[in-house]
């Protein structure tokens, strides 16, 4: 379906006055509007299993992260298979905002399972407190991938995920993530154009497009009116037991501007700002990933954001 809601040219637009007060200079934009967002984390930091879990919620108890994110099938073997998933949130106090879940887009006869999968862990989101699926379509061999030959599979599969969602009573935010069908600027601006953004919104991962080779900045200012959401996660390149990513403040994206952006849009959005950094378990990073997730909340405490005692 043709995306009736809004046009390219109609983001630049509204983004371009969302985001004016960041350029009028700091008397106006931040001492009359002092920085109140507050911050989560996802927790692949940690690892990417229900095993997990537990360790970066004390962690993030520790640091004083205001909310958590995590996987739709983490939520899914607490809840059938450890006793839980609500007593495991209380046990250790930090909230769910939102839950990662990924569908396949791209093979028409998966769709009814995969539609099934999404919207049970829907449900699992919202009845444990969670507000936002940010949903990522699963991952493909991106060689010989051209995303115009996939036109009609990638929106009415991901309008028909994201009405779901909707109808469920949560936001869904489209994740572009390295290694999916929808990782480069083109294929980013292609989606959002086309998606019915009645339902479909945007949550990007600021990292994820500065390795993708798209602008980050750019890309949150033009789609500004649909963010909902946001992975915070910085870029350095290299192999460095994150993939390339970085705690904050220690790669190349511009996380002061894109969060000065963000800042306008913090009575809107749905979801919060989640620093996010990714985990690889192939290489032992320098610092413990409690360290790693200390870094990241000291580069955002200079910035003026408060966390818990």
């Amino acid at each position: 379906m043709k995306n009736t809601n809004l046009s390219r040219r109609d983001f630049v637009k509204i983004a371009g006055m969302g985001s004016a007060a960041s350029l009028l200079g700091p008397s106006l934009a931040f001492s009359e509007m002092a920085k109140k967002f507050q911050i989560g984390s996802t927790f692949i930091l940690w690892g990417y299993g229900a095993d997990n879990l537990e360790t970066s919620l004390v962690d993030m108890k520790k640091l004083g992260y205001h909310s958590f994110e995590t996987f739709g099938h983490v939520i899914e073997e607490w809840e059938t298979k450890r006793g839980g998933f609500k007593e495991v949130v209380a046990k250790h106090g930090v909230p769910i905002i939102s839950a990662f879940c990924m569908t396949d887009v791209l093979d028409p006869s998966k769709r009814k399972d995969e539609l099934k999968k999404l919207i049970r862990w829907c449900k699992l989101t919202r009845e444990n407190g969670g507000k936002v699926i940010e949903y990522c379509p699963t991952g493909i061999k991106r060689e010989g991938y051209d995303y115009k030959e996939h036109k009609k599979d990638l929106v009415e599969s991901m309008n028909e995920y994201a009405k779901a969602v909707t109808d469920e009573g949560l936001v869904c935010a489209l994740h572009p993530h390295t290694g999916t069908p929808i990782e480069t600027s083109e294929e980013v601006y292609f989606i959002m154009e086309n998606l019915d953004t009645k339902y479909m919104k945007f949550g990007p991962d600021v990292g994820q497009l500065e390795k993708g080779g798209a602008d980050p900045v750019k890309i949150v200012n033009d789609f500004l009116p649909l963010v909902e959401h946001v992975h915070l996660k910085d870029y350095a390149g290299g192999d460095n037991g994150y993939l390339g990513y970085a705690p904050l403040g220690k790669g190349k994206v511009d996380l002061k501007k894109i969060l000065d952006m963000l800042e306008t849009r913090r009575d809107k959005m749905a979801g919060m700002i989640m620093f996010e950094l990714d985990s690889d378990k192939k290489i032992k990073p320098a610092v413990s990933d409690f360290e790693a997730a200390k870094i990241s909340r000291d580069y955002l405490q200079k910035l003026g954001y408060k966390f818990k005692a």
